[in-house]
């Protein structure tokens, strides 16, 4: 998939514009003249800036089948791709999913109505269909799933003149990153080196100059996990096995950027307490169904921080200027554990540690809830000093800082490392039900430090 682009930056704000204004005055052929001189990225983000009946305009006015397929393929949003695709005919529909790679092809018949994509598989080539097929019997979010079927490898026995013949072939057709090398039965045996194969003899036979020690993952593996190995080894694409080690297709860098940012949005969604389908909702009532379960935890745990006034009452109307310090116990100490949540959960993300780095995370924690909470706890002190030149109040804000802060931080760093040893996600810790624990905590831990005070050394507060 090359192409050119006319401009050295091409700005879409005044294209999209521009074709808005066509598409008012229904011109179509002004509308394929402007897109058919961009490259397939950019009018698919283009597409991406319209309404969905300027869309449908533009694909419709597209009159090259492979630029229009290639646009198709630079779609984002699968479900997007397969609207543009249900306003054609199911045999328009067919021949421009052939052209894109089998593991999107996938992706988008997946989102397709389920009437048109019977109609759609009836002009679909027999062989795509049946890599289609073989796609979709895997998880979306598996090695398999994301895998593209259509991979190069030569057989072991070939020789280096004959390897090289059958790379000059298939070189017309496919983009050749690594030259995977098998036997007759289709099982991965190693990978060879183009720099490999213009050095070798050409009688060589190809098992010899193979590299047999290669990085491979099976087809049930997890797309996070070979986002993660693909980063680690630092390749450009990595070979897809099956339980009996044959090789059934390839994952290529593109696609783990792919999932690098569908990942890293679902765990932003999750840290903020919804979902990602939120982002593609235009009816309030599902959108308050993503929201409103962690909403309905926050109004339970802040109900619980009534309850602990409330048993406290007693305390607060001994000492009222404990309330001016309330607000910044419960807020800080909500920061803290959010920052230290975010942190964690983002290092589990990307594999920063493993089993053994557990404990270096805890320690840092530890260390980190110390030295942040010791600081605030000075501040706090400081300020009720200055603000209210009461001593006792001070060194009760200050504990109760410092305290707070503390469990806070650990809180924030140990109920991810709980939710991950129990092969539960951990950004389901989601901020709102931290906050709401936090508040409870700190409430806690100050008005049972000032009743102490109050009662047993008669300070007076």
């Amino acid at each position: 998939m090359v192409k050119t682009i006319s401009k050295e930056h091409v700005d879409n704000e005044v294209v999209i514009k521009t074709i808005r204004k066509l598409i008012r005055k229904e011109v179509k052929e002004n509308v394929n003249n402007l897109l058919s001189k961009l490259h397939p990225a950019d009018i698919a983000r283009i597409l991406l800036n319209l309404a969905p009946d300027e869309q449908i305009f533009a694909i419709k006015a597209l009159k090259d089948t492979q630029l229009k397929a290639e646009a198709i393929e630079y779609l984002d949003d699968y479900k997007v791709a397969a609207r543009l695709l249900e306003q054609l005919s199911p045999e328009e529909a067919a021949r421009i999913l052939e052209k894109i790679s089998p593991d999107k092809a996938a992706d988008i018949i997946d989102e397709l109505d389920e009437e048109f994509e019977e109609k759609v598989q009836q002009h679909l080539n027999p062989q795509f269909k049946e890599e289609i097929a073989k796609l979709l019997r895997y998880p979306e979010d598996s090695a398999g799933g994301i895998m593209n079927p259509d991979f190069f490898a030569i057989d072991k026995d070939m020789t280096v003149e004959e390897a090289l013949e059958e790379i000059r072939k298939a070189s017309k057709e496919k983009q050749i990153i690594y030259v995977y090398v098998v036997d007759k039965y289709g099982h991965l045996i190693g990978v060879v080196t183009l720099r490999a194969l213009i050095t070798a003899d050409k009688n060589e036979k190809i098992e010899n100059i193979a590299n047999t020690n290669i990085i491979s993952v099976r087809t049930n593996m997890d797309q996070e996990e070979v986002a993660k190995i693909v980063e680690k080894y630092d390749l450009l694409s990595v070979p897809v096995v099956d339980n009996k080690n044959r090789l059934v297709g390839v994952i290529t860098v593109d696609d783990i950027i792919d999932v690098i940012r569908e990942e890293t949005t679902e765990d932003i969604y999750k840290l903020i307490g919804t979902s990602q389908e939120e982002f593609e909702e235009t009816r309030v009532l599902n959108i308050i169904k993503y929201r409103a379960p962690w909403l309905i935890m926050s109004l339970i745990g802040e109900s619980i921080s009534g309850t602990v006034l409330k048993h406290f009452n007693g305390t607060l109307k001994t000492a009222i200027s404990l309330s001016f310090f309330m607000p910044l116990i419960m807020a800080l100490g909500g920061n803290t554990g959010q920052q230290s949540q975010t942190i964690v959960v983002r290092a589990l993300a990307l594999g920063k540690f493993d089993e053994s780095g557990i404990w270096k995370i805890i320690k840092i924690q530890i260390k980190t809830a110390i030295s942040i909470g010791g600081l605030f706890a000075i501040l706090g002190f400081a300020m009720a000093l200055i603000f209210q030149r009461n001593l006792p109040l001070a060194i009760v804000v200050g504990s109760s800082l410092f305290l707070s802060m503390f469990l806070s931080t650990i809180v924030g760093a140990f109920l991810p490392l709980g939710l991950k040893k129990l092969n539960v996600d951990p950004a389901v810790a989601a901020s709102p039900f931290i906050s709401a624990m936090n508040d409870i905590m700190g409430l806690l831990i100050y008005l049972s430090i000032a009743t102490f005070s109050i009662k047993f050394f008669g300070v007076k507060l």
